[in-house]
This record gives structure tokens, sequence and C-alpha cells, in this order.
């Protein structure tokens, strides 16, 4: 009974302190979004995520290494919003808009922390590194996917895929910066990034899913009054 009890109350110190850390990353997150790493103090991480100072440095040296755990977690959540199996990943449609649309509403609501990520990044090597990864593999992604729509006849790129991979990375910064700016517009910016991918690698396969798409959301959005397309 003894020993039950004992694995019962670490299950849950366990569960406890899981919970504190991650309210820690939390708050760190936002604080560093808001008031950039120079500005960031751990008090005020601390005072955000209702805990003591002490309790910080239970889990974390410094502001550095909280700065390196909270890019880390960002950077699985890019890698996993790229991320697609099934019917999604064997249709290129329904792939490309699901990948243009996870890609700008993650960056939309994250364009502060990754603006200091880039920051820090030449400061920091191991945030250089994380960085790295949030914008190379999502970038060789879309480059197989250009491959693979050329092989199966469907593309005829007319700008090499290495730098077409290059430019829809600019796009796709530019649809999440401006959803950021006109949330209310999300969908007409997700759609025009995705006609851009296709305008680029000179997709030669049938757009008629993109225009039922469309059209479904001009029906039920109010932004569609300002789609200069209508």
């Amino acid at each position: 009974m003894r020993d039950a009890g004992w694995t019962n109350a670490r299950d849950i110190r366990r569960d406890v302190e899981s919970e504190t850390k991650s309210a820690l990353i939390t708050a760190a997150r936002r604080v560093f979004s808001e008031e950039g790493f120079g500005g960031t103090t751990i008090g005020e991480i601390t005072t955000r995520a209702d805990v003591s100072r002490a309790t910080f440095y239970v889990y974390f040296a410094t502001k550095s290494e909280m700065f390196r755990v909270v890019t880390s977690q960002l950077r699985d959540e890019v890698l996993e919003a790229h991320h697609f199996t099934g019917q999604i990943a064997d249709e290129p449609l329904m792939l490309a808009r699901a990948s243009t649309e996870a890609f700008v509403d993650l960056y939309s609501r994250n364009v502060a922390i990754l603006d200091e990520i880039a920051k820090r990044a030449h400061a920091d090597s191991t945030v250089a590194a994380l960085q790295a990864e949030m914008v190379d593999r999502p970038a060789r992604r879309i480059l197989r996917f250009m491959v693979r729509l050329r092989e199966e006849g469907l593309a005829k790129p007319s700008v090499s895929e290495d730098y077409s991979a290059r430019l829809m990375r600019a796009v796709l910064l530019d649809a999440a910066t401006a959803a950021r700016d006109s949330p209310e517009r999300f969908d007409y910016f997700v759609d025009q990034a995705t006609r851009v991918f296709f305008a680029l690698i000179g997709f030669t396969g049938d757009l008629a899913g993109i225009d039922a798409m469309s059209a479904v959301q001009v029906e039920g959005d109010s932004w569609a009054e300002a789609d200069p397309r209508n």
C-alpha cells in the first residue's frame, strides 16, 4: 500500500510540475512577443505565470535558456503545421490549400516572436539552428511538392524550382502579415497565396477545385466585398 501511495504521489507531483513548466513557457512566449528578448525580465515571466522567481530556476537556468525552449516549441509547431497525410496529401489542390492555410494561420499568430527569433539568431547559435530548421524544412517540402507536380505532368515551371520555393516563402510571409493586420480577410489571403503557388509553377491541372473553395468562402464571408476579383 505504501508503494502504491508513493507512486500516486509521485505521479501527481509530476503532473503539477509539468503544468508549472508549461505555464512558464506559455508566459515567456507571450512576454517575449510583447517585449522582445532584451526587454523581457524573469520577473515579468514569473508574474505572468503566477509562480515565484525561485520556481523559474527549478526549470530554467537563464532567460536565454527559456528563449531557446520557446523557439524549440515554435519550431515543432511549424514543422507539424506542414505535415499532412491521407487524402489531403494525395490531392494537389487540397494539399496546396491546406499547407498554405496552416502556414498563414501559424505565422500570422506568431509574427512578433518569429521576428524576435530572427534577431536573437545572430547572437545565439542554438536559436540560429532552430530558426534554420523552421525556414529550411518547410522550404524543402514545398520544393518536393513542386518536383512531384512536374514529374506527374501537372506543372511546367518557367522558374527554377529551388528559387520558386524561396519565392513562395516570401509570398506566404506576406500573406501571414496581411492576415495578422486584417484577420477578417484571412481566407482571402490564403486563397491568393495558393493561386500564386499554382501560377508560379505553371500548373497545368484543373483549378476548378480552388475556384469552388473560393466560391464557398465568398458566399459565407463578409470580406468578399473587398475581394478585387468580385
